[in-house]
């Protein structure tokens, strides 16, 4: 009996294990609804899984059903205190919701881990936080040693400029955002912000450039439409 009980438990992590990279398989060509349904198999099977725990965490926030994406990535963190993946995850999905705080005390736990991989992205986060909240000074302090540790880094040069347009130093604004576009050319919300940038600053010829790097890089995107309203507007 206790072979059998073995074998009939290594079949069920056979079959887990299956339906998971089935998941991540389907979340990589982009097909949530099919990566949901192999999760929640995996799920039937394997529910103290801490890694499957965040996919469903991502899944569900890509479904916009962030009150059980929050859930799933409490669960992982419950089963592995120091995932600091799911952290992060969980700290977007609660900048989605608006939750600034609960965003920042998770982030905080994320920049101290110093095994984490992806400070970049949590520091990122950590200064949309404080923006969102209106503490700009503290965003700039994250931000800026970020800048000089990354230096590579698009993201990092564009949320810094949105600081600055925030904040109505537009001048400043536009110097990040082109050094954004300078790290990756088809930065498309880079540009785009480019453009209401040099707008706002009466700068009309450049601005109608800008929107018109948005239109080439995604021409059927809803922010390529607003790039051509925009420069309809500039004519």
């Amino acid at each position: 009996m206790l072979i059998g009980g073995c074998a009939l438990s290594a079949a069920s992590k056979k079959q887990a294990t299956y339906h998971f990279q089935m998941g991540l398989s389907f979340l990589g060509e982009s097909n949530v609804t099919g990566a949901l349904i192999e999760f929640t198999e995996a799920e039937k099977i394997d529910p103290d899984n801490h890694e499957l725990q965040n996919y469903l965490g991502i899944v569900y926030y890509r479904k916009k059903k962030l009150d059980i994406s929050e859930q799933k990535y409490l669960r992982a963190i419950a089963l592995k205190p120091d995932y600091s993946d799911a952290r992060n995850n969980l700290a977007v999905t609660y900048l989605e919701m608006r939750r600034w705080d609960d965003a920042i005390y998770q982030l905080k736990l994320v920049t101290e881990d110093i095994f984490y991989q992806n400070q970049s992205a949590a520091g990122i986060n950590l200064a949309l936080a404080y923006s969102h909240k209106g503490e700009f000074a503290k965003a700039l302090a994250i931000l800026r040693p970020l800048a000089a540790a990354y230096p590579l880094d698009p993201m990092i040069r564009y949320n810094i400029g949105r600081i600055y347009y925030s904040t109505d130093k537009i001048d400043l604004a536009v110097t990040e955002y082109k050094k954004a576009t300078e790290l990756y050319a088809d930065y498309m919300q880079a540009h785009f912000s480019l453009g209401q940038a040099n707008m706002k600053r009466g700068y009309k010829k450049e601005a109608s450039q800008n929107f018109k790097e948005v239109i080439r890089i995604a021409p059927d995107s809803e922010m390529a439409q607003l790039s051509r309203e925009y420069i309809d507007l500039l004519k």
